[in-house]
Protein backbone atom coordinates (compact mmCIF):
# COMPACT_ATOMS: atom_id res chain seq x y z
CA UNK A 1 0.00 0.00 0.00
CA UNK A 2 1.61 3.51 -0.92
CA UNK A 3 1.53 5.76 2.24
CA UNK A 4 2.16 9.59 2.26
CA UNK A 5 5.31 10.98 3.76
CA UNK A 6 4.52 12.99 7.35
CA UNK A 7 7.13 15.56 5.63
CA UNK A 8 7.60 17.93 3.42
CA UNK A 9 10.13 15.74 1.98
CA UNK A 10 11.25 18.11 -1.09
CA UNK A 11 11.80 20.90 2.03
CA UNK A 12 13.73 18.27 3.20
CA UNK A 13 15.89 17.62 -0.13
CA UNK A 14 16.17 21.30 -0.80
CA UNK A 15 18.13 21.75 3.00
CA UNK A 16 20.05 18.66 1.74
CA UNK A 17 21.36 19.50 -1.51
CA UNK A 18 21.63 23.43 -0.83
CA UNK A 19 22.23 24.46 2.70
CA UNK A 20 23.74 21.37 4.16
CA UNK A 21 26.09 19.15 2.15
CA UNK A 22 28.59 20.61 0.18
CA UNK A 23 28.15 18.55 -3.31
CA UNK A 24 25.62 15.46 -4.32
CA UNK A 25 29.20 13.03 -3.74
CA UNK A 26 28.10 12.93 -0.09
CA UNK A 27 25.27 10.33 -0.89
CA UNK A 28 27.32 7.79 -0.82
CA UNK A 29 29.63 8.75 2.41
CA UNK A 30 26.04 8.93 3.74
CA UNK A 31 24.99 5.43 3.11
CA UNK A 32 28.13 4.20 3.91
CA UNK A 33 27.98 5.62 7.33
CA UNK A 34 24.49 4.10 7.92
CA UNK A 35 25.74 0.71 7.01
CA UNK A 36 29.10 1.18 9.44
CA UNK A 37 26.71 2.20 12.15
CA UNK A 38 24.30 -0.61 11.72
CA UNK A 39 27.45 -3.18 11.95
CA UNK A 40 28.40 -1.48 14.96
CA UNK A 41 24.80 -2.21 16.10
CA UNK A 42 25.16 -5.53 15.50
CA UNK A 43 28.78 -6.21 17.11
CA UNK A 44 26.60 -4.77 20.66
CA UNK A 45 24.39 -7.73 20.24
CA UNK A 46 26.84 -10.41 19.10
CA UNK A 47 30.68 -9.08 20.01
CA UNK A 48 31.91 -12.05 17.55
CA UNK A 49 30.07 -11.00 14.65
CA UNK A 50 32.25 -9.76 11.77
CA UNK A 51 30.31 -7.41 9.11
CA UNK A 52 30.73 -6.33 5.78
CA UNK A 53 29.80 -3.66 3.08
CA UNK A 54 29.25 -4.62 -0.48
CA UNK A 55 28.63 -2.33 -3.42
CA UNK A 56 27.82 -2.60 -7.07
CA UNK A 57 27.48 -0.02 -9.12
CA UNK A 58 24.81 1.31 -11.74
CA UNK A 59 25.94 -0.12 -15.06
CA UNK A 60 22.99 0.45 -18.07
CA UNK A 61 20.03 0.66 -16.52
CA UNK A 62 20.58 -1.77 -13.77
CA UNK A 63 20.44 0.55 -10.04
CA UNK A 64 23.53 0.75 -8.28
CA UNK A 65 23.13 -1.67 -4.67
CA UNK A 66 24.49 -0.82 -1.37
CA UNK A 67 24.47 -4.23 0.36
CA UNK A 68 25.48 -4.50 4.35
CA UNK A 69 25.25 -7.14 6.89
CA UNK A 70 24.44 -5.21 9.99
CA UNK A 71 21.89 -4.95 12.69
CA UNK A 72 18.70 -4.35 9.88
CA UNK A 73 15.38 -2.82 10.59
CA UNK A 74 12.35 -3.72 11.49
CA UNK A 75 8.38 -3.21 10.16
CA UNK A 76 8.01 -0.76 12.91
CA UNK A 77 11.67 0.95 12.51
CA UNK A 78 10.99 1.78 8.91
CA UNK A 79 7.69 3.07 9.22
CA UNK A 80 8.73 5.44 12.04
CA UNK A 81 11.83 6.38 10.19
CA UNK A 82 10.76 9.60 8.52
CA UNK A 83 8.44 10.09 11.03
CA UNK A 84 11.80 10.42 13.43
CA UNK A 85 13.13 13.43 11.12
CA UNK A 86 9.27 14.71 9.88
CA UNK A 87 10.57 17.69 12.01
CA UNK A 88 13.34 18.78 10.53
CA UNK A 89 12.19 21.73 8.83
CA UNK A 90 16.03 23.56 9.03
CA UNK A 91 19.34 22.66 9.50
CA UNK A 92 19.50 22.90 13.35
CA UNK A 93 16.85 20.38 13.33
CA UNK A 94 19.23 17.34 11.59
CA UNK A 95 21.89 18.56 14.68
CA UNK A 96 19.75 16.66 17.05
CA UNK A 97 18.76 14.14 14.71
CA UNK A 98 22.27 12.43 14.03
CA UNK A 99 22.92 11.58 17.55
CA UNK A 100 19.47 9.05 17.06
CA UNK A 101 20.34 6.06 14.80
CA UNK A 102 16.74 6.35 13.53
CA UNK A 103 17.44 9.95 12.76
CA UNK A 104 20.94 9.30 11.07
CA UNK A 105 19.89 6.59 9.54
CA UNK A 106 16.89 8.42 7.59
CA UNK A 107 19.26 11.73 6.67
CA UNK A 108 21.50 9.38 5.11
CA UNK A 109 18.71 7.61 3.43
CA UNK A 110 17.31 10.72 2.11
CA UNK A 111 21.01 12.01 0.89
CA UNK A 112 20.21 9.67 -1.95
CA UNK A 113 17.36 11.92 -3.48
CA UNK A 114 20.71 14.03 -4.18
CA UNK A 115 21.25 11.82 -7.03
CA UNK A 116 17.96 9.65 -7.70
CA UNK A 117 14.46 10.11 -7.75
CA UNK A 118 13.48 6.74 -6.24
CA UNK A 119 15.37 4.75 -3.15
CA UNK A 120 14.35 1.06 -3.02
CA UNK A 121 15.00 -0.31 0.59
CA UNK A 122 15.36 -3.93 1.52
CA UNK A 123 15.77 -4.43 5.94
CA UNK A 124 16.01 -8.04 7.30
CA UNK A 125 16.21 -7.35 11.41
CA UNK A 126 19.05 -9.09 13.91
CA UNK A 127 16.89 -8.73 16.92
CA UNK A 128 14.76 -11.80 16.21
CA UNK A 129 15.31 -14.87 14.01
CA UNK A 130 12.35 -15.03 12.19
CA UNK A 131 12.22 -11.38 12.04
CA UNK A 132 10.62 -10.97 8.22
CA UNK A 133 12.36 -8.75 5.09
CA UNK A 134 10.90 -5.50 4.75
CA UNK A 135 10.55 -3.68 1.47
CA UNK A 136 10.57 -0.04 1.47
CA UNK A 137 10.32 2.64 -1.80
CA UNK A 138 10.46 6.24 -1.52
CA UNK A 139 9.60 8.29 -4.17
CA UNK A 140 10.45 12.09 -4.14
CA UNK A 141 7.15 13.12 -4.68
CA UNK A 142 6.34 12.73 -0.86
CA UNK A 143 4.91 8.93 -1.10
CA UNK A 144 6.57 5.59 -0.26
CA UNK A 145 5.49 2.16 -0.65
CA UNK A 146 6.08 -0.53 2.05
CA UNK A 147 5.54 -4.24 2.62
CA UNK A 148 6.90 -7.45 3.94
CA UNK A 149 9.36 -8.14 0.71
CA UNK A 150 8.30 -10.81 -1.80
CA UNK A 151 12.11 -11.63 -2.11
CA UNK A 152 13.66 -12.06 1.38
CA UNK A 153 17.20 -10.99 2.20
CA UNK A 154 18.86 -14.21 2.75
CA UNK A 155 20.42 -12.82 6.30
CA UNK A 156 20.21 -9.86 8.29
CA UNK A 157 21.00 -6.59 7.16
CA UNK A 158 20.12 -3.70 4.15
CA UNK A 159 20.06 -3.53 0.61
CA UNK A 160 19.70 0.38 -0.46
CA UNK A 161 19.35 0.00 -4.54
CA UNK A 162 19.58 3.14 -6.12
CA UNK A 163 18.64 4.21 -9.96
CA UNK A 164 20.00 7.74 -10.53
CA UNK A 165 17.83 10.22 -12.61
CA UNK A 166 18.74 11.12 -15.92
CA UNK A 167 22.08 13.39 -15.66
CA UNK A 168 23.35 12.14 -12.31
CA UNK A 169 24.04 8.89 -13.50
CA UNK A 170 28.14 9.45 -13.57
CA UNK A 171 27.62 10.03 -9.61
CA UNK A 172 26.67 5.94 -9.13
CA UNK A 173 29.42 4.65 -12.26
CA UNK A 174 31.83 1.87 -11.58
CA UNK A 175 34.66 4.90 -11.92
CA UNK A 176 33.09 7.47 -9.28
CA UNK A 177 32.20 4.94 -7.00
CA UNK A 178 35.03 3.74 -6.72
CA UNK A 179 37.08 6.96 -6.03
CA UNK A 180 34.23 8.37 -4.10
CA UNK A 181 34.81 4.87 -1.81
CA UNK A 182 38.78 5.19 -1.80
CA UNK A 183 38.43 9.06 -0.94
CA UNK A 184 35.39 8.61 1.95
CA UNK A 185 36.33 5.03 3.29
CA UNK A 186 39.86 3.93 2.54
CA UNK A 187 40.25 3.79 6.78
CA UNK A 188 36.91 2.68 7.79
CA UNK A 189 37.74 -0.78 9.46
CA UNK A 190 34.77 -2.50 7.96
CA UNK A 191 35.80 -3.99 4.42
CA UNK A 192 34.23 -2.60 1.51
CA UNK A 193 33.92 -4.21 -1.36
CA UNK A 194 33.50 -2.52 -5.00
CA UNK A 195 32.88 -4.70 -7.41
CA UNK A 196 34.76 -7.72 -5.05
CA UNK A 197 37.77 -5.31 -4.79
CA UNK A 198 38.22 -4.28 -1.24
CA UNK A 199 38.94 -0.74 -0.95
CA UNK A 200 38.22 0.19 3.24
CA UNK A 201 40.64 -1.47 6.25
CA UNK A 202 43.62 0.66 4.48
CA UNK A 203 46.55 1.69 8.04
CA UNK A 204 45.80 5.27 8.54
CA UNK A 205 48.88 7.73 8.28
CA UNK A 206 49.24 7.57 12.15
CA UNK A 207 49.71 3.94 11.86
CA UNK A 208 52.80 3.90 9.69
CA UNK A 209 56.56 3.87 9.99
CA UNK A 210 57.79 6.88 9.17
CA UNK A 211 58.84 6.16 5.85
CA UNK A 212 55.36 5.35 5.09
CA UNK A 213 54.31 8.39 6.37
CA UNK A 214 56.84 10.87 4.48
CA UNK A 215 55.21 8.63 1.53
CA UNK A 216 51.75 9.54 2.90
CA UNK A 217 52.41 13.06 2.85
CA UNK A 218 54.06 13.38 -0.69
CA UNK A 219 50.68 11.61 -1.97
CA UNK A 220 47.99 13.08 -0.54
CA UNK A 221 49.47 16.43 0.16
CA UNK A 222 51.42 16.69 -2.08
CA UNK A 223 55.20 18.09 -0.75
CA UNK A 224 58.33 16.82 1.51
CA UNK A 225 57.47 17.86 5.30
CA UNK A 226 60.56 19.42 7.00
CA UNK A 227 59.66 17.18 9.73
CA UNK A 228 56.75 15.22 11.07
CA UNK A 229 54.40 15.87 14.64
CA UNK A 230 52.56 12.90 16.61
CA UNK A 231 49.60 15.04 17.47
CA UNK A 232 47.25 12.83 19.94
CA UNK A 233 45.15 14.19 22.26
CA UNK A 234 44.48 12.29 26.33
CA UNK A 235 40.52 13.05 25.55
CA UNK A 236 38.13 11.98 22.86
CA UNK A 237 40.49 9.61 20.92
CA UNK A 238 41.59 12.43 18.68
CA UNK A 239 45.14 11.24 17.40
CA UNK A 240 47.16 11.81 13.96
CA UNK A 241 50.01 13.46 12.31
CA UNK A 242 51.27 17.50 11.34
CA UNK A 243 53.42 17.74 8.61
CA UNK A 244 55.81 20.81 8.81
CA UNK A 245 55.58 22.76 5.57
CA UNK A 246 58.85 23.42 3.12
CA UNK A 247 57.71 26.18 2.11
CA UNK A 248 56.71 29.94 3.76
CA UNK A 249 53.35 30.21 5.14
CA UNK A 250 51.49 32.92 6.95
CA UNK A 251 49.12 32.78 9.60
CA UNK A 252 45.13 33.08 8.24
CA UNK A 253 45.84 31.54 5.11
CA UNK A 254 46.19 27.76 6.44
CA UNK A 255 45.55 24.94 3.40
CA UNK A 256 43.42 23.06 6.21
CA UNK A 257 43.80 19.75 7.98
CA UNK A 258 42.31 16.46 6.50
CA UNK A 259 39.74 14.99 9.33
CA UNK A 260 38.82 11.45 9.51
CA UNK A 261 35.75 10.46 12.04
CA UNK A 262 36.26 7.00 13.18
CA UNK A 263 38.05 6.10 9.82
CA UNK A 264 35.53 8.17 7.65
CA UNK A 265 36.37 11.43 5.80
CA UNK A 266 34.86 14.80 7.16
CA UNK A 267 37.27 17.38 5.27
CA UNK A 268 39.79 17.86 3.22
CA UNK A 269 40.83 21.23 4.05
CA UNK A 270 39.57 21.86 7.90
CA UNK A 271 41.12 25.02 9.92
CA UNK A 272 39.43 24.49 13.04
CA UNK A 273 41.15 21.98 14.57
CA UNK A 274 44.94 23.31 15.11
CA UNK A 275 45.33 26.55 16.63
CA UNK A 276 45.76 29.37 14.42
CA UNK A 277 49.18 29.97 15.04
CA UNK A 278 50.00 26.76 13.88
CA UNK A 279 50.32 27.68 10.27
CA UNK A 280 53.24 26.17 9.85
CA UNK A 281 51.50 22.45 9.63
CA UNK A 282 49.09 20.59 7.88
CA UNK A 283 48.07 18.13 9.64
CA UNK A 284 46.01 14.20 9.18
CA UNK A 285 43.52 13.16 12.05
CA UNK A 286 41.05 11.15 13.23
CA UNK A 287 38.89 13.71 15.71
CA UNK A 288 37.43 10.23 17.58
CA UNK A 289 34.26 11.47 19.31
CA UNK A 290 34.26 15.44 19.06
CA UNK A 291 31.13 16.14 17.70
CA UNK A 292 30.44 16.60 13.85
CA UNK A 293 28.00 19.62 12.40
CA UNK A 294 24.47 18.30 10.94
CA UNK A 295 26.69 18.03 7.66
CA UNK A 296 29.31 15.64 8.55
CA UNK A 297 31.67 17.85 7.19
CA UNK A 298 33.26 20.02 9.93
CA UNK A 299 33.66 20.48 13.36
CA UNK A 300 31.31 21.86 15.82
CA UNK A 301 33.10 24.41 17.80
CA UNK A 302 32.70 23.27 21.46
CA UNK A 303 34.38 23.54 24.42
CA UNK A 304 35.44 20.17 23.64
CA UNK A 305 37.41 21.06 20.64
CA UNK A 306 38.73 23.87 22.25
CA UNK A 307 40.38 21.72 24.96
CA UNK A 308 41.62 19.62 22.16
CA UNK A 309 42.73 22.19 20.34
CA UNK A 310 44.69 23.65 23.10
CA UNK A 311 46.38 20.20 24.05
CA UNK A 312 47.51 20.10 20.50
CA UNK A 313 49.29 23.30 20.23
CA UNK A 314 51.07 22.36 23.31
CA UNK A 315 52.11 19.32 21.97
CA UNK A 316 53.53 20.95 18.94
CA UNK A 317 55.31 23.60 21.20
CA UNK A 318 56.71 20.66 23.11
CA UNK A 319 58.31 19.59 19.94
CA UNK A 320 59.35 22.59 18.83
CA UNK A 321 61.33 22.99 22.20
CA UNK A 322 62.58 19.64 21.97
CA UNK A 323 63.49 19.72 18.18
CA UNK A 324 65.82 23.46 19.30
CA UNK A 325 67.35 21.32 21.44
CA UNK A 326 68.31 17.88 20.12
CA UNK A 327 68.56 19.23 16.12
CA UNK A 328 69.17 23.13 16.01
CA UNK A 329 70.05 23.18 12.68
CA UNK A 330 66.44 21.88 11.56
CA UNK A 331 65.12 24.06 14.17
CA UNK A 332 66.92 27.59 12.37
CA UNK A 333 66.04 25.95 9.10
CA UNK A 334 62.16 25.91 10.05
CA UNK A 335 62.06 29.24 12.05
CA UNK A 336 64.08 30.95 9.71
CA UNK A 337 61.42 29.81 6.81
CA UNK A 338 58.25 30.41 8.91
CA UNK A 339 60.00 33.59 10.86
CA UNK A 340 57.33 36.56 9.57
CA UNK A 341 54.86 34.50 10.59
CA UNK A 342 55.88 33.05 14.01
CA UNK A 343 56.98 36.44 15.01
CA UNK A 344 53.31 38.04 13.98
CA UNK A 345 51.47 35.72 16.34
CA UNK A 346 54.29 36.60 19.18
CA UNK A 347 52.98 39.87 19.48
CA UNK A 348 49.91 38.42 21.19
CA UNK A 349 50.25 34.66 21.67
CA UNK A 350 52.06 34.24 25.06
CA UNK A 351 52.93 30.82 24.26
CA UNK A 352 54.71 31.29 21.41
CA UNK A 353 56.37 34.78 22.30
CA UNK A 354 57.99 32.95 24.88
CA UNK A 355 59.62 30.16 22.41
CA UNK A 356 60.37 32.63 19.80
CA UNK A 357 61.94 35.18 22.47
CA UNK A 358 64.42 32.68 23.94
CA UNK A 359 65.25 30.85 20.51
CA UNK A 360 64.80 33.16 17.81
CA UNK A 361 68.43 35.06 16.75
CA UNK A 362 68.32 38.88 15.99
CA UNK A 363 71.77 40.30 13.94
CA UNK A 364 73.61 42.18 16.67
CA UNK A 365 77.10 43.66 16.87
CA UNK A 366 78.01 41.02 18.50
CA UNK A 367 76.64 38.28 16.58
CA UNK A 368 73.45 36.18 16.69
CA UNK A 369 71.49 36.67 20.30
CA UNK A 370 68.40 35.84 20.91
CA UNK A 371 65.94 38.36 22.75
CA UNK A 372 65.96 36.23 26.46
CA UNK A 373 70.04 36.65 25.93
CA UNK A 374 69.83 41.17 24.71
CA UNK A 375 67.49 40.89 28.13
CA UNK A 376 70.63 39.70 30.21
CA UNK A 377 73.01 41.83 28.52
CA UNK A 378 71.85 45.33 29.76
CA UNK A 379 68.87 47.78 30.40
CA UNK A 380 69.30 50.13 27.15
CA UNK A 381 69.74 48.08 24.14
CA UNK A 382 69.34 50.04 20.56
CA UNK A 383 68.04 49.38 17.51
CA UNK A 384 67.90 50.16 14.37
CA UNK A 385 65.09 49.21 11.61
CA UNK A 386 66.91 49.43 8.16
CA UNK A 387 69.13 46.40 7.49
CA UNK A 388 71.23 48.98 5.54
CA UNK A 389 72.16 51.82 8.20
CA UNK A 390 73.28 48.53 10.63
CA UNK A 391 74.82 46.89 7.92
CA UNK A 392 76.88 50.77 7.29
CA UNK A 393 77.11 50.77 11.44
CA UNK A 394 77.98 47.71 12.46
CA UNK A 395 81.60 47.21 12.02
CA UNK A 396 81.97 51.21 13.67
CA UNK A 397 79.85 50.14 16.82
CA UNK A 398 81.76 47.08 16.88
CA UNK A 399 85.08 48.56 17.72
CA UNK A 400 83.01 51.29 19.88
CA UNK A 401 82.10 48.58 22.38
CA UNK A 402 78.20 49.22 21.32
CA UNK A 403 75.53 46.53 21.20
CA UNK A 404 73.58 47.30 18.11
CA UNK A 405 70.59 45.08 17.11
CA UNK A 406 69.23 44.89 13.56
CA UNK A 407 65.29 45.08 13.76
CA UNK A 408 64.83 45.28 10.17
CA UNK A 409 63.12 41.60 9.79
CA UNK A 410 59.09 42.11 9.84
CA UNK A 411 57.30 42.53 13.41
CA UNK A 412 60.92 42.64 14.39
CA UNK A 413 60.67 46.29 16.13
CA UNK A 414 56.89 45.44 17.46
CA UNK A 415 58.15 42.09 19.24
CA UNK A 416 60.87 43.96 20.58
CA UNK A 417 58.21 46.67 21.81
CA UNK A 418 55.41 44.26 22.45
CA UNK A 419 58.55 42.25 25.00
CA UNK A 420 59.37 46.00 27.02
CA UNK A 421 55.89 46.12 26.89
CA UNK A 422 54.66 42.94 28.62
CA UNK A 423 58.23 43.11 31.08
CA UNK A 424 56.75 46.91 31.77
CA UNK A 425 60.62 48.17 30.70
CA UNK A 426 61.95 50.59 27.95
CA UNK A 427 64.88 48.34 27.72
CA UNK A 428 64.79 48.44 23.77
CA UNK A 429 64.91 51.88 22.11
CA UNK A 430 65.10 52.38 18.39
CA UNK A 431 67.80 54.61 17.41
CA UNK A 432 68.13 56.76 13.99
CA UNK A 433 71.60 58.01 12.94
CA UNK A 434 72.39 60.92 14.97
CA UNK A 435 71.67 58.78 18.23
CA UNK A 436 74.19 56.68 16.44
CA UNK A 437 76.67 59.25 16.02
CA UNK A 438 76.24 60.33 19.68
CA UNK A 439 76.71 56.96 20.39
CA UNK A 440 80.46 56.58 18.47
CA UNK A 441 81.52 59.76 19.51
CA UNK A 442 84.70 59.83 17.25
CA UNK A 443 87.46 61.40 18.73
CA UNK A 444 89.05 64.46 17.50
CA UNK A 445 92.18 64.46 15.15
CA UNK A 446 95.10 64.86 17.52
CA UNK A 447 97.16 67.39 14.96
CA UNK A 448 93.26 69.27 15.05
CA UNK A 449 95.05 72.04 12.98
CA UNK A 450 95.79 69.78 9.71
CA UNK A 451 92.75 68.07 10.60
CA UNK A 452 90.64 71.24 10.06
CA UNK A 453 93.07 72.33 7.13
CA UNK A 454 92.50 68.90 5.18
CA UNK A 455 88.68 69.25 6.22
CA UNK A 456 88.89 72.67 4.65
CA UNK A 457 90.77 71.63 1.74
CA UNK A 458 88.18 68.55 0.61
CA UNK A 459 85.46 71.03 1.08
CA UNK A 460 86.56 73.14 -2.00
CA UNK A 461 86.82 70.51 -3.80
CA UNK A 462 83.58 68.72 -3.03
CA UNK A 463 81.64 72.47 -3.53
CA UNK A 464 77.92 71.70 -4.38
CA UNK A 465 77.52 68.44 -2.63
CA UNK A 466 75.99 70.42 -0.11
CA UNK A 467 78.37 68.26 3.32
CA UNK A 468 80.70 69.17 6.23
CA UNK A 469 83.59 67.97 6.10
CA UNK A 470 85.12 66.80 9.48
CA UNK A 471 88.46 64.88 10.68
CA UNK A 472 88.47 62.79 13.35
CA UNK A 473 90.02 59.97 14.79
CA UNK A 474 87.80 56.33 14.65
CA UNK A 475 87.77 52.28 14.91
CA UNK A 476 88.18 50.81 12.91
CA UNK A 477 91.02 52.62 11.77
CA UNK A 478 91.03 50.09 8.44
CA UNK A 479 87.93 52.33 7.51
CA UNK A 480 89.25 55.79 6.21
CA UNK A 481 85.55 57.76 5.91
CA UNK A 482 81.90 57.59 7.78
CA UNK A 483 78.92 59.16 6.03
CA UNK A 484 75.83 60.56 7.95
CA UNK A 485 73.23 60.68 5.53
CA UNK A 486 70.76 62.97 8.02
CA UNK A 487 71.42 66.34 9.61
CA UNK A 488 73.77 65.46 12.32
CA UNK A 489 77.26 66.86 12.34
CA UNK A 490 80.12 66.12 14.79
CA UNK A 491 82.00 69.39 16.16
CA UNK A 492 84.90 69.51 18.21
CA UNK A 493 84.47 66.82 21.48
CA UNK A 494 82.02 64.77 19.69
CA UNK A 495 78.80 67.11 20.35
CA UNK A 496 76.05 66.52 18.14
CA UNK A 497 74.77 69.97 16.24
CA UNK A 498 72.90 70.31 12.74
CA UNK A 499 71.96 72.39 9.91
CA UNK A 500 70.36 70.43 7.35
CA UNK A 501 73.31 68.94 5.54
CA UNK A 502 75.18 65.65 5.53
CA UNK A 503 78.48 64.68 6.81
CA UNK A 504 81.73 63.62 5.51
CA UNK A 505 83.93 62.10 8.82
CA UNK A 506 87.54 61.88 7.85
CA UNK A 507 89.32 58.77 10.38
CA UNK A 508 92.48 60.76 11.10
CA UNK A 509 93.56 56.71 12.26
CA UNK A 510 93.56 55.58 8.63
CA UNK A 511 97.23 55.88 7.22
CA UNK A 512 95.90 57.49 3.86
CA UNK A 513 94.13 60.16 5.44
CA UNK A 514 96.88 60.98 7.84
CA UNK A 515 98.89 61.31 5.10
CA UNK A 516 96.30 63.45 3.05
CA UNK A 517 96.73 65.95 6.46
CA UNK A 518 100.43 66.83 4.85
CA UNK A 519 100.25 70.74 3.70
CA UNK A 520 103.09 69.15 0.98
CA UNK A 521 100.03 67.26 -0.51
CA UNK A 522 99.23 68.98 -3.32
CA UNK A 523 95.59 69.87 -4.81
CA UNK A 524 95.90 67.50 -7.51
CA UNK A 525 95.69 64.69 -5.41
CA UNK A 526 93.81 65.78 -2.06
CA UNK A 527 90.94 66.75 -5.39
CA UNK A 528 90.41 62.68 -6.60
CA UNK A 529 91.25 61.61 -3.00
CA UNK A 530 88.28 63.55 -1.68
CA UNK A 531 86.02 62.52 -4.64
CA UNK A 532 86.80 58.63 -3.86
CA UNK A 533 86.82 58.97 -0.20
CA UNK A 534 82.87 60.45 -0.52
CA UNK A 535 82.29 57.49 -3.22
CA UNK A 536 83.41 55.03 -0.70
CA UNK A 537 81.55 56.65 2.41
CA UNK A 538 78.20 56.35 0.31
CA UNK A 539 78.70 52.96 -0.65
CA UNK A 540 79.72 51.67 2.83
CA UNK A 541 77.10 53.60 4.36
CA UNK A 542 74.92 51.62 1.64
CA UNK A 543 73.56 55.72 0.66
CA UNK A 544 74.34 55.28 -2.85
CA UNK A 545 76.09 57.01 -5.19
CA UNK A 546 74.74 59.33 -8.22
CA UNK A 547 75.42 58.94 -11.66
CA UNK A 548 76.91 62.52 -11.63
CA UNK A 549 78.81 61.28 -8.28
CA UNK A 550 79.91 57.70 -10.23
CA UNK A 551 81.41 59.67 -13.03
CA UNK A 552 83.23 62.03 -10.80
CA UNK A 553 84.57 58.97 -9.34
CA UNK A 554 85.94 57.54 -12.66
CA UNK A 555 87.38 61.04 -13.40
CA UNK A 556 89.02 61.07 -10.51
CA UNK A 557 90.79 57.53 -10.05
CA UNK A 558 91.77 58.11 -13.74
CA UNK A 559 93.37 61.17 -12.81
CA UNK A 560 94.88 59.20 -9.02
CA UNK A 561 95.92 56.83 -11.92
CA UNK A 562 97.60 59.19 -13.98
CA UNK A 563 99.56 61.08 -10.96
CA UNK A 564 101.08 57.87 -9.62
CA UNK A 565 102.43 56.66 -13.24
CA UNK A 566 103.89 60.19 -13.82
CA UNK A 567 105.21 59.91 -10.10
CA UNK A 568 107.15 56.90 -11.20
CA UNK A 569 108.44 57.31 -14.43
CA UNK A 570 111.54 58.60 -15.84
CA UNK A 571 111.72 62.80 -15.60
CA UNK A 572 107.80 62.43 -14.81
CA UNK A 573 107.24 61.93 -18.25
CA UNK A 574 104.63 59.18 -19.03
CA UNK A 575 104.44 58.37 -23.32
CA UNK A 576 102.11 56.09 -25.18
CA UNK A 577 103.74 52.60 -25.45
CA UNK A 578 104.93 52.69 -29.74
CA UNK A 579 102.41 50.74 -32.11
CA UNK A 580 103.14 47.18 -31.88
CA UNK A 581 104.57 46.85 -28.91
CA UNK A 582 104.47 44.32 -26.58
Amino acid sequence: MREQFKVDLRGIVDILSHHLYSSERVYLREILQNARDAIESRIRIDESFVGGVAITPAVGNAPMVIRDNGVGLTDDEMRSLLATIGGSSKRDDFETQRRLFLGQFGIGLLSCFLVADTIDVRSRSARTDDAPTIHWVGHSDGTFDIAEAADPLPEPGTEVRITPRHGDAHWCSPETVTELVELFAEHLDVPITVDQHVLSQQTPPWGLDVEAQLQWCRERFGFEPMGIVTLDASLLGVKGLGFVLPYSAQPGHRTGDRLYARGMLVADTDDSLLPDWAFFCRGVFDVGSLPLTASRESLQESSSLRVIRDQLGQRILQELIQVHGAYPEVYERLVTLHATGLKSLSLDGVDMRDLITSTLPFPTTRGPMTITELQRAGDSIPFVTDSEKFAAMSDVAIHAGILLVDGSGTHDAALLRRVDEVDGTERFREVDVDALVEMVRPAPATDQRAGARLARRVESHLEGEELQVQVSAFEPAARPVLWWPSRASLVDGGEVAGDGSATLVLNAANDAVRALMSSDVPDSVVGPAARVLLTVALLQGRAGATVDQATRLSDASQAMILAAAVDSAPNGVVAPPPPGAP
